[in-house]
C-alpha cells in the first residue's frame, strides 16, 4: 500500500500519547576505565544491578553501575575503556548503541569533564539529545551539561565521605530516570547521608552548578538547573535552564525530526498544500500535549501552533537573487517554496513542575 500524507498524522498521534510513557526513563551512559579481562566486551547495558558481571569489573567499578541502576533509569549501558584511554575511545563505542542518554565517567578527572562538556556541545550543535553529568567542570554555558558542585558527599555505605565526583555515576542514574512529567527538583537521593553545602548556595544554583541538598537527616536535589547562563530572551530562555524543559524541548524536537524524516522526506513534492498537511499534523500533536491526556506538557492557554517560517523562506528566496522577494507580501511568500527546503517554525510553552511556594496569610 502507497504511503500517504495522513500516516504523519498517525504517527504524530502514536508520539503524543506515548510522550509520557517515552519519556518516563531514559538511559545513563556510564564510562568506566577498568582493566579487568573479562570478556573482552567493552560495552554492556544493564537494567538491573543483578546483570551486573563481578568478572567484567572492578569491585569499585561494579559499585558505580549498580549506583546508577539503584535509581531506575530504563538502562544503563556502560563503556569499559582502558585506564589510558579517554573520551574519544569511549564515544566511538557508545555512539554505536544509543542515540541519546545522560554520560558520565566514573571517577572522572578534570580532564575528563572538559572533554565531556566539549563533545556535548558540539553534538548540541549537531541538534542531537546528548547530555552530561560533570563534576566541577570549567562552566561550560550549556543546556545539556548539569556541572554537580557539592566538594563531598557521604554514602550511606561504607564508603563514608568521599570527593563529589564520586557521585556522577548516581546522578546520571537519577537524572535518567526523572522524565517531564515529575523533573529532578527536591528528588531524594536515599543512598547519601551528607552533602557539604557551598557557602551561598543560592548564588551558586544561580550561576548554573547543580546542588544537592541537606534536607533534615536525607539528601535530595535542590533544583534541577543545567548550566546555561546566557540568555537571548528568544532561543536561549530563563526556561531553558531547567533539566526537565530541555527533556521536553528534545523530545520534541527528536520525534517532530523524525517523523518528518521517515514519513515526509523524499516522498512529496514541496508544494504549500503539502507543507500545510505537515504542519497541521504538528499541531495536532501540540494540542494532544496540551491535554490531560499527557498531562499537559504543553501549556493549554498558550497557542502552541507551527507554520511556515516566512522570515526564512523570503530570506532564503533573495539570497539566491531573487531580490524581488524583499516586496512579496507573506501569503506570497508561503505559497512559494524554496525550491527543497521546508522552512518551519513554531511557538510553544512548556509546563515546569512546581518549584516553589510564597503563600501570604491575612489575620483579622
Amino acid at each position: 500500500m502507497a504511503v500517504t500524507l495522513p500516516k504523519i498524522l498517525v504517527t504524530f498521534i502514536q508520539l503524543a500519547t506515548s510522550f509520557i510513557q517515552r519519556s518516563a526513563r531514559g538511559i545513563a551512559v556510564l564510562i568506566v576505565r577498568d582493566d579487568t579481562a573479562g570478556t573482552g566486551k567493552t560495552f554492556f547495558q544493564y537494567g538491573d544491578a543483578t546483570q551486573v558481571s563481578d568478572a567484567e569489573f572492578t569491585t569499585a567499578n561494579q559499585q558505580y553501575i549498580k549506583d546508577a541502576l539503584s535509581f531506575g533509569p530504563l538502562r544503563v549501558s556502560v563503556v569499559k575503556i582502558k585506564t589510558t584511554d579517554d573520551l574519544a575511545a569511549a564515544a566511538a563505542i557508545f555512539t554505536q548503541y544509543e542515540k541519546t542518554g545522560w554520560v558520565t565517567f566514573a571517577e572522572g578527572t578534570s580532564d575528563d569533564w572538559t572533554d565531556l562538556s566539549s563533545w556535548i556541545k558540539a553534538q548540541e550543535a549537531s541538534y542531537k539529545s546528548w547530555k552530561a553529568v560533570c563534576f566541577k567542570a570549567t562552566p561550560p554555558d550549556s543546556m545539556h551539561i548539569v556541572n554537580l558542585g557539592n566538594e563531598q558527599v557521604t554514602f550511606a555505605d561504607s564508603r563514608g565521605q568521599v570527593s563529589g565526583e564520586k557521585y556522577c555515576a548516581s546522578l546520571a542514574g537519577l537524572l535518567a530516570s526523572c522524565n517531564v512529567e515529575q523533573g529532578a527538583t527536591n528528588k531524594l537521593c536515599p543512598n547519601l547521608t551528607r552533602v557539604t553545602m557551598p557557602e551561598d548556595p543560592d548564588s551558586v544554583v544561580g550561576a548554573g552548578t547543580f546542588l544537592l541538598i541537606n534536607d533534615d537527616d536525607e539528601v535530595r536535589v535542590g533544583v534541577d538547573v543545567n548550566t546555561l547562563t546566557t540568555t537571548n530572551g528568544t532561543t536561549l530562555t530563563e526556561d531553558m535552564k531547567y533539566i526537565e524543559t530541555v527533556e521536553a524541548m528534545d523530545m520534541l524536537r527528536d520525534d517532530i525530526t523524525a517523523t518528518f524524516r521517515d514519513e515526509y522526506l523524499g516522498k512529496y513534492r514541496n508544494s504549500k498544500a503539502n507543507q500545510m498537511l505537515f504542519i497541521s499534523a504538528v499541531n495536532y500533536y501540540f494540542d494532544t500535549l496540551a491535554s490531560a491526556a499527557s498531562n499537559y506538557v504543553l501549556n493549554p492557554n498558550h497557542d502552541n501552533k507551527a507554520g511556515i517560517d516566512v522570515t526564512a523562506q523570503r530570506n532564503a528566496w533573495i539570497g539566491s537573487g531573487k531580490a524581488e522577494a524583499a516586496d512579496w507580501d507573506d501569503a506570497t511568500v508561503m505559497a512559494t517554496p524554496f525550491k527543497r527546503m521546508v522552512y518551519l517554525a513554531g511557538d510553544v510553552q512548556i509546563l515546569g513542575c512546581m518549584g516553589g511556594l510564597e503563600f501570604a496569610v491575612t489575620l483579622m
